[in-house]
């Protein structure tokens, strides 16, 4: 058995029925370069003869009887691929609108806990011809970063790739109960450590936090804890709304280059643009800057699962600038939220999150997130951050799946209590896909900021076109 880490294990106790706590993956393949007698089975072939290369996917969750002891990873010895890839077929017309209902309905749904926290469906009946295969990951299982990394392992380099290979077999059997109640007990007399350990670094965390920085721009934790209401935050509904948009990679990087930036900074401007033109409509944009969560990768080449994650919290201008000033405020503050990280080192929320979950145990924190959630305790207290923006590189080569080369990736990530929308992007070798999901009943007309966001970058390509080229 292996350990579920800190940070794995919290997601897999906060989920609940309102807050599905996985990663889904909308990936989008052109039609075959030619015909397939049956294509459902040659992608089907090709997944199974790969899956090997993930171990992370044949692994699921084993807690003990009375979920006192930490959680731990196994081998799944009654894997079948049946049970996690499966086809679909949209209803007609198949257009754009009824993709978004299913995937909507689909990123809704929690995965099961008595299998691996995977599934990939294929979806037919587009009216463009495109196949579109849905990934769904549970976040404890892999972050987004660790997924797109394995893509290659997944899918085909080439068109014509048909070298298939056996899967491994499986090496370990299930743990019996007696194992799992031993490791449970040993889980156990080891709180007190981890409570000591947890406590000095939450302490140290939070001295970092408030001491003075020399540089006065520079705000300290505490201040930053201000988050503006805005209409979607609270408790969260159990439905989901989608919406999907795909820009040019290579106008994102000429933004970046023309303004002296990063493409992570254009990415958040472009969120920002489009969440104040979204909020103005509804007469709802705050006096203050919105506060955004962006998950940063943590490099971790040992391991091939779980979460390897810090976070930045990144203020969204809300006030009437235009699109260059807006960009470089924000370039601004990513910079100076870089290196307050890099000083402070993880963020004082991951450290209180392995204080909690060392003081209690899985049994009792699960029964109080359920209980947080039945009585929409989310609608009483503010917030700790406004959105969640994620910025996720993708394959830099083309991939095909049975002969259909991948297109584009739309990731969706998930949207917590308080902050019921989430802005993700994925690239591929030469386009970048974004990912909108949110909490349905609180953020309607979602597709209006899908297309804001493209709005935006089509405006920022066009003023770094305009620019004086810096080259002699």
């Amino acid at each position: 058995m292996i350990p579920v880490a800190t940070l794995d294990a919290a997601m897999l106790i906060a989920e609940t029925a309102e807050m599905p706590l996985h990663n889904v993956g909308v990936m989008v393949f052109a039609p075959p370069e030619r015909p397939l007698s049956s294509p459902f089975e040659a992608r089907r072939a090709m997944i199974a003869s790969r899956l090997h290369r993930v171990p992370a996917f044949r692994r699921k969750l084993v807690r003990d009887p009375y979920r006192l002891g930490d959680l731990q990873w196994t081998d799944d010895a009654a894997f079948t691929l049946e049970r996690h890839l499966v086809r679909a077929t949209l209803p007609s017309p198949g257009g754009d609108e009824e993709l978004r209902a299913f995937v909507g309905e689909y990123a809704a749904r929690l995965l099961g806990r008595d299998r691996p926290l995977w599934e990939i469906v294929l979806v037919e009946g587009l009216a463009t011809g495109e196949l579109v295969a849905l990934a769904k990951i549970h976040h404890a299982a892999m972050d987004g970063s660790r997924l797109a990394t394995l893509l290659g392992d997944l899918f085909d380099r080439d068109a014509s790739e048909a070298h298939f290979t056996s899967p491994a077999e499986l090496r370990e059997r299930e743990p019996g109960i007696v194992r799992i109640t031993l490791a449970a007990a040993r889980s156990l007399v080891a709180k007190p450590r981890k409570v000591l350990r947890a406590a000095r670094e939450v302490a140290g965390a939070l001295s970092r936090s408030v001491r003075p920085s020399s540089d006065r721009s520079v705000p300290r934790e505490t201040e930053s804890l201000r988050v503006p209401s805005t209409p979607w935050a609270g408790s969260l509904s159990v439905r989901r709304s989608v919406a999907f948009a795909t820009v040019r990679l290579d106008d994102v990087r000429s933004i970046a280059r023309a303004f002296d930036t990063t493409i992570n900074d254009v990415v958040l401007a472009a969120s920002a643009a489009t969440l104040r033109r979204w909020l103005l409509a509804r007469g709802s944009v705050p006096t203050r800057d919105l506060v955004a969560n962006v998950p940063v990768a943590v490099s971790d080449p040992g391991d091939d699962a779980g979460n390897h994650v810090s976070m930045l919290r990144v203020r969204l201008p809300m006030d009437d600038l235009d699109s260059e000033t807006r960009l470089l405020r924000i370039h601004r503050d990513t910079t100076r939220a870089k290196r307050h990280h890099r000083t402070s080192g993880a963020n004082t929320y991951l450290r209180l999150a392995d204080l909690v979950l060392a003081l209690t145990v899985p049994r009792a924190l699960a029964s109080a997130v359920s209980f947080y959630a039945r009585a929409r305790l989310a609608d009483y207290h503010p917030a700790l951050w406004n959105v969640v923006i994620s910025n996720v590189p993708g394959p830099r080569a083309p991939l095909y799946c049975g002969g259909s080369r991948l297109l584009r990736i739309h990731p969706l990530g998930p949207v917590q209590h308080g902050s019921g929308l989430n802005l993700t992007v994925m690239s591929t070798h030469d386009e970048l896909g974004l990912g909108v999901i949110a909490c349905a009943e609180r953020v309607p007309h979602v597709d209006e900021l899908a297309s804001g966001f493209v709005d935006e970058i089509l405006r920022l390509a066009a003023l770094a076109r305009a620019r004086p080229s810096s080259s002699p």
